[in-house]
């Protein structure tokens, strides 16, 4: 059995993290944009809220490297990615979402994929520094997951409540 690829440095960690950000802000984006041709203008307001906040993130990130790039990794490095089978590594068109509750699932997932990876590095990571900083992050993924989920339950609720009124009418 091989050894899990984690970060050993702080600045592979900040490499990973980069990554796992900025494919956040571009689902805030894009789910933003589906919102507003859905016709879902608050929906939209709130991906772009969550858009500047992963824009804000990625420039700290940014800026704590310093004036070195951070590490470069190969696809197969970044970990979070792998699910043990070559096309995961494959560059896939993303889904697009139907509604809001879609939107909403498919950042959970993201986000989700994001905490544990940390949750990971923070536990089994080999240097306390490397350690210290990805329970930092798990901190915010966490964070930014229960504001998430909580809209995702009361977009559910919205879905039940319109859904009760659809069969009260056709009764």
């Amino acid at each position: 059995m091989g050894a899990r690829l984690l970060p050993l440095t702080v600045a592979e960690l900040c490499a990973h993290a980069l990554e796992l950000e900025r494919d956040a802000a571009q689902r805030c984006k894009e789910y933003a944009a589906r919102m507003r041709d859905l016709g879902e203008d608050t929906a939209a307001k709130s991906f772009d809220a969550m858009l500047h906040e992963e824009l804000r993130e990625i420039a700290a990130l940014e800026a704590a490297t310093g004036p070195r790039k951070p590490a470069e990794l190969s696809p197969w490095e970044y970990a979070w990615r792998l699910t043990y089978t070559p096309e995961a590594l494959e560059n896939k068109p993303r889904l697009v979402p139907l509604n809001l509750r879609e939107a909403l699932q498919l950042l959970v997932l993201a986000k989700r994929r994001a905490e544990t990876f940390y949750a990971d590095v923070a536990e089994n990571g080999r240097e306390p520094i490397v350690r210290g900083c990805a329970a930092e992050m798990v901190s915010s993924e966490k964070r930014q997951l229960e504001r998430l989920e909580r809209l995702l339950v009361e977009e559910m609720r919205n879905e039940e409540r319109a859904s009760r009124k659809r069969d009260v009418r056709h009764v």
